[in-house]
């Protein structure tokens, strides 16, 4: 068991009962799933998937502390970045949509009027 219970801080997920995230030695880690939860007397025990690896999270339910009971070591952040690859964008000719110029209607050019700096601007209006 980890003797640093003091620098754990555990964020619990919406429904109250399962950890979303926590912060463990200055490094805040989001749980991506819980794979399992034992109970061993007052103690619940979370079986936790992060980023970096698995870790086990200990609750003491009669005082309300949380441990880190488990740690993943080099391999298992390994094993952890290998399973979780990072997406890339699909290849040109693996995507539903292709890139098609655009047909662009053809605009009348505007009207041109001659006599003056601001002339070209402005379009008759006929009533």
């Amino acid at each position: 068991m980890t003797s640093q219970t003091e620098s754990l801080h555990v964020i619990l997920a919406p429904d109250g009962v399962r950890p979303q995230s926590f912060r463990w030695e200055g490094r805040a880690l989001r749980v991506l799933g819980v794979e399992s939860v034992n109970t061993f007397g007052a103690e619940r025990r979370y079986r936790v998937r992060t980023g970096e690896g698995r870790f086990e999270l200990g609750l003491f339910t009669d005082v309300g502390i949380w441990r880190v009971r488990r740690s993943p070591t080099w391999l298992g952040r390994f094993w952890a970045r290998w399973q979780n690859p990072p997406r890339y964008p699909l290849p040109a000719w693996r995507r539903r949509s292709r890139r098609v110029a655009a047909q662009v209607p053809q605009v009348a050019a505007p009207l041109l009027i001659t006599g003056g700096v601001h002339a070209d601007r402005f379009a008759v209006v006929r009533q």
